[in-house]
């Protein structure tokens, strides 16, 4: 299967509206010919958990749209003037807008990966012992101070969280998930589980599940594609 073939900006309702609002452009963009730019006051302003992202990019069928501080606008258009090749942008867009970012934000953190989703139509959901973690359980003080959505957990032989997944609530139709298997409970199948019981309750509260992960991270891949997350796109953001 292509890139072209995989990306499914534009045929997916909900989640087109998560990331036209999150770009902070026309929906129409996400289905245009091309590579767009577009400065963003929204970049400037922190968002989710407090953190800013001064540089999102997203690819569509033919292109992609990026999302820039409006200080950042031309110097990343001419990064990409020249590379307009009628297909989604990928890693060498990507690469070039990381050199962007860094030169200008040096100690914001990077990701260039791709997002996946899953509804009720695609969820595969697996046998699961995860369960959320009780909002007074001390030992998960430090997650809930991270995440304003549920956070399901499997415990180790001593009741310490062996593996975690956690919902970040992204939007009001669009929530994303985190997981986290400890060293010395890997290679179990623990965050399948995890994720399969955080992707059940986002849906059961009508919600869509989002899933980010860097290109690099192919265990993580693995178990969400397992569980019947599908590709949307490629994304590159910045964030601190």
């Amino acid at each position: 299967m292509t890139l072209e073939d995989r990306v499914k900006v534009g045929r997916v309702e909900r989640v087109d509206r998560f990331h036209a609002a999150e770009l902070g452009c026309n929906p129409s963009l996400l289905v245009a010919p091309g590579v767009y730019v577009i400065p963003s006051e929204r970049r400037t302003r922190p968002g989710w958990g407090g953190y800013t992202i001064p540089m999102l990019g997203l690819a569509t069928p033919s292109g992609g749209v990026v999302s820039v501080r409006p200080d950042l606008l031309e110097r990343t258009r001419g990064q990409l003037s020249l590379l307009n090749t009628g297909r989604p942008i990928g890693v060498a867009e990507f690469a070039r807008l990381q050199q962007v970012s860094r030169a200008a934000i040096p100690y914001a953190y990077s990701l260039s990966g791709f997002v996946l989703y899953t509804d009720a139509e695609h969820f595969v959901p697996r046998e699961s012992r995860a369960r959320p973690i009780e909002r007074n359980d001390v030992r998960g003080a430090d997650l809930r101070r991270r995440f304003d959505g549920e956070i399901f957990a499997i415990w180790g032989m001593r009741g310490e969280i062996a593996a975690w997944s956690a919902i970040k609530l992204k939007s009001d139709d669009v929530w994303e998930i985190a997981v986290v298997t400890e060293a010395a409970y890997r290679g179990q199948g623990l965050a399948q589980e995890t994720v399969s019981a955080a992707t059940a309750h986002i849906l059961e509260q009508g919600r869509v599940a989002l899933y980010v992960h860097d290109r690099n991270n192919h265990a993580s891949a693995k178990v969400c594609r397992s569980l019947g997350y599908v590709e949307y796109a490629e994304e590159y953001f910045s964030e601190y």
